[in-house]
């Protein structure tokens, strides 16, 4: 059937160019000049096929240049109810050199309801320009598609679940007053914490500030002890040293101590000698004086011889 279409509409085509040669030729004598592009007011001839049918009807759309100078539509952008339904589409080309587009009824509502509905071409045609064509179908009866099918089942088992819900509404309404009251609640511990988290933040930033200062601290005093523990170990170097001497003067002091004993016995000793040989001597020396002093006197007592006439 369709094939009967193609052929009809060729043979039409084909005496719509011999018409239309024969109309240009002789425009071309009558006016010697050459004939503008757009010379010719409906230089496209656009069909639809069907123009009415179900929802579920596949539409064909036609269009046969008429003018031989003039291109034809190859792309379009095709709307439905000013509802895009195909973006620079690509039309199929046929034996006679029209260009074919095939376009079903949109299944969302309300595209796809019962009655006339308008579909827009809109292309740019070679040597022509900017080409738009109108185009009603009217679609007799409503054939629901599967989504609709699936969205009316939903419809149904959303509307069983309303009642449902209505019941449950006041049970949540309930429970929407106590959270209401509880976000109050809320609100207000909101507002402590936020005001004990500011003191804590002013806290936390004096904090920080006394850690930075305790870190200097830490590494001055981390340097220090590295010296004082390098000194520390050559101090208990030194301290072992002077132990070790320490331990033999201790025995030097112990020989000398012993030496010192025998000495001081000795001194004794001697000193206890000298002692009664010294008063022995002064015996003697004064015995000895004793015996001068006692001669010299006796020899001045002696008398002197008297004189003789």
């Amino acid at each position: 059937m369709i094939q009967r279409i193609f052929q009809i509409k060729e043979e039409i085509m084909i005496k719509l160019c011999k018409l239309l040669l024969s109309t240009i030729l002789l425009l071309l004598l009558m006016f010697v000049s050459a004939a503008s592009v757009k010379a010719s007011t409906n230089p496209i001839e656009a069909q639809i096929l069907p123009s009415e049918g179900g929802a579920d009807t596949t539409i064909l759309l036609s269009f046969t240049t008429l003018n031989s100078s003039v291109g034809n539509v190859s792309t379009a952008d095709i709307f439905w109810d000013n509802v895009s339904v195909g973006l620079n589409q690509q039309g199929v080309l046929g034996a006679s050199g029209a260009y074919y587009y095939n376009l079903t009824v949109p299944t969302e509502l309300p595209l796809s309801t019962q009655g006339n509905h308008t579909i827009l071409v809109d292309s740019n045609v070679t040597n022509y320009g900017p080409y738009s064509v109108t185009f009603t179908f009217t679609i007799t009866e409503f054939v629901p598609s599967p989504e609709y099918v699936t969205l009316n089942e939903t419809y149904y088992s959303l509307l069983e679940n309303y009642t449902q819900l209505l019941s449950n509404y006041t049970d949540l309404s309930a429970n929407y007053t106590t959270l209401t009251a509880e976000h109050n609640t809320d609100v207000l511990n909101y507002n402590t914490l936020l005001a004990n988290y500011n003191s804590l933040t002013a806290n936390y930033n004096s904090v920080s500030a006394n850690y930075n200062t305790l870190t200097n601290s830490y590494t001055s005093l981390t340097q220090s002890y590295s010296s004082l523990s390098s000194g520390y170990t050559g101090l208990q170097t030194n301290f072992q040293n002077l132990n070790s001497s320490y331990v033999t003067l201790i025995q030097d002091y112990d020989l000398l101590n012993g030496s010192y004993a025998g000495l001081l016995s000795n001194y004794n000793s001697v000193t206890g000698q000298l002692d009664s040989s010294r008063n022995l001597n002064y015996v003697l020396i004064i015995t000895t004086i004793a015996l001068a002093i006692t001669t010299i006197y006796f020899a001045m007592l002696k008398p002197k011889k008297q004189k003789t006439r």
